[in-house]
């Protein structure tokens, strides 16, 4: 009898001993927070999202439905008792000692503006919440840069303004084999002038109509002028979804791009 006592109690303890450790309980403060913590996490572990999660601008929206939302404020979040908060520009940062009075640790998502960044930040995240290899995988999936072609593409917006160099848009415009008709640095306005006596290949429009009220309705972008070109330039709507937050994703979408711009060549 108390050798079999013995046996029992020997198994349990190496079933307990091999048994995986609890995987940390998770908050997102904003919604690219959110695409990092539905990627990498099990839903298990979301104690909640921002409540952006589910917006026509998040990503990975439809794996949020159903997953309770919290806003960024301290004390709504200290209630969750969450082991990490997630956030990229959510809450107030001087909430984060706050966080580390009550033994909640903070993961800090950086900032991207090319393919390889985006990628270096999921595996950055990744990191923080042992999920390394779930995140090799989303990499390994997406798709691979295209072949390199002098095809010209714009980036257009209602604001007036484009993208140039060293922006996440033009590591996009790459990613699609397309070369950036904006050469200038950073973000700027849109070149009215160069576009009528050189007209690019293509135009890459985002946020048109996705926020009418902040829209500047005499800007660049509705010049008689710039309208005309729109029309007689081949269009290609981005999915706002993937270009709004420096994410994995971005692959995709100049994936997206490509494709469009095959079939309408």
């Amino acid at each position: 009898m108390r050798e079999a006592l013995a046996a029992l109690l020997t198994l349990g303890l190496a079933g307990f001993a091999a048994a995986e450790p609890a995987r940390p309980a998770l908050v997102s403060l904003d919604y690219c927070a959110d695409q990092f913590v539905l990627a990498l996490a099990d839903r298990a572990q979301i104690l909640a999202l921002s409540k952006d999660s589910e917006r026509s601008f998040s990503h990975l929206r439809a794996q949020a439905a159903g997953i309770p939302k919290v806003r960024a404020a301290a004390e709504d979040v200290i209630a969750l008792q969450p082991d990490i908060v997630v956030r990229s520009y959510g809450g107030d940062a001087r909430a984060l000692a706050l966080y580390q009075r009550f033994g909640i640790r903070t993961v800090q998502i950086g900032y991207a503006s090319d393919v390889s960044g985006a990628a270096d930040l999921l595996r950055s995240v990744a990191a923080e919440l042992g999920a390394g290899e779930r995140a090799e995988v989303i990499l390994a999936a997406q798709p691979a840069a295209r072949s390199v072609t002098t095809a010209e593409a714009l980036y257009v917006t209602p604001g007036g303004v484009s993208a140039g160099r060293g922006t996440m848009i033009d590591a996009i415009i790459a990613h699609a084999g397309l070369a950036n008709a904006n050469t200038a640095e950073g973000w700027t306005s849109l070149p009215l002038e160069r576009l009528v006596l050189s007209p690019p290949a293509l135009m890459l429009t985002a946020f048109f109509g996705f926020d009418d009220d902040a829209t500047d309705q005499w800007s660049v972008s509705y010049h008689p002028v710039m309208q005309r070109l729109m029309e007689e330039v081949p269009v290609i709507a981005m999915n706002e979804a993937r270009i709004s937050c420096p994410g994995w994703f971005v692959t995709e979408e100049a994936a997206a791009i490509a494709d469009a711009f095959e079939a309408i060549r």
